[in-house]
Formats: structure tokens, sequence, C-alpha cells
């Protein structure tokens, strides 16, 4: 079972500087978060590639070319990349769905308490990946998704393509760009033999703002 970081899921419903919800609203988020938990089917695909760096901003893995410079400032150094996607499955989606039709404020809920589920459970992805890497006395970099700074949305289709998200954990990707479920994160992860301790949580949690590895 995902716990749900309630921190977050505060902070998603707009509650910030140390400000809390009244008493009703806890217990709904409380109510919420628990029907969330027995909802959610979690499901990830790892793979790891080579990566090659023809130029300054051009990169090379998985048959694929991605031309942009933020993404190869986060891999600078790397020698491999893992690339993975996640998801919570449809339960989220129908949860939203039947509570926009019956209750607004229990779909916004929804909506907050699992966009912080789908971080959370990332998390676990990525520390898995971590200690995958840490077991060849490798270092992970901050991982990286499509849509990021200069890195085109558009690779979300080469990567769902990659790791067969369709078949293997059910993640499909509409002619918009959007993914279903929608609680879904597909993301790249660099690999490398140069020490970076970095923010489990990501470059938005970290406060070593000039981190040249910085997304």
């Amino acid at each position: 079972m995902i716990e749900l970081d309630r921190k977050e899921t505060l902070r998603y419903l707009g509650f910030r500087n140390g400000k809390e919800p009244d008493a009703v609203l806890q217990e709904k988020i409380e109510k919420c978060g628990q029907e969330l938990q027995n909802a959610v089917r979690p499901k990830s695909i790892v793979r790891r590639f080579a990566l090659e760096r023809p130029d300054e901003k051009t990169l090379r893995f998985a048959g694929l070319t991605v031309v942009s410079r933020n993404l190869s400032k986060n891999l600078a150094n790397c020698s491999s990349v893992y690339l993975f996607g996640a998801t919570l499955g449809v339960g989220p989606d129908r949860l939203i769905a039947r509570a926009q039709i019956r209750k607004m404020s229990d779909a916004l809920i929804y909506q907050a308490a699992s966009a912080a589920m789908i971080e959370t459970w990332c998390d676990i992805v990525n520390e898995k990946i971590r200690k995958e890497a840490a077991d060849e006395r490798l270092f992970t970099r901050p991982r990286y998704s499509p849509g990021y700074g200069d890195c085109p949305l558009e690779l979300q289709r080469d990567l769902i393509r990659v790791l067969d998200a369709p078949k293997q954990i059910g993640l499909t990707l509409t002619d918009s760009l959007l993914m279903m479920p929608s609680k879904s994160v597909t993301a790249i992860v660099g690999v490398s033999d140069v020490p970076v301790i970095c923010h489990p949580q990501g470059c938005e949690a970290c406060a070593k703002t000039d981190c040249e590895y910085r997304r």
C-alpha cells in the first residue's frame, strides 16, 4: 500500500506556510485518502540503456536521438540511463470522475491526493534504481521527465514505446500527449561513476539551487 503524503496533498490543495485545514476538511482528506489507497494498483517498468553524447546537447539511447540542452546538463558524466514508467492504475481516475458528478470538492481532494501519491510511487521506483546502481558503485541523477525545460514533451511517445508500457503496465498516450491512466509518469534517470548526492524527491525539493545537474 502506498502511504498518503498528507503534507504534499495539502500543498496541492493550496495550503502553504503552515496553514492547516479545518477539522471537517481534515476528516474528508483522510476519508478520500483511504479510498484512494484501496483503489490504486501501482505498476512500474524499468529498462537500462547505454548513453552516447555526440555533442553538448545531443543524447542517444535506446535507439533514440534527443536534442535538449537541459536534459544533457542533467545527464552530464553519465554513461547509461534508466527509463521508467510508473502508474497508479485507473482507480484514481474513476474516483475523480464519479466525484466530479456527485461532489466537486471530493474530486479536488482525490486529484490532490493522487498527485501526491504518484510522486511517492515514483520515489519508491527511483529508490530501487538508486540501490541497483549503488550495487555497481554507481550514482544516479535526479529523474527527468519529458516536458521539463527544453526537453520535448513528444519524447513521451518514444519512452512509452521503448518500455512497451501499454502491454507491461497499461500506460498509453492520447493524441494530445495526455497519459492514460492520468496519474502516471515517465522519466529518465542518469547513471554515472561521478558521485553526486541528490535529494530523493528531486530537484524541486533540493535547496542546492546552483547544482550543475539541476533539471
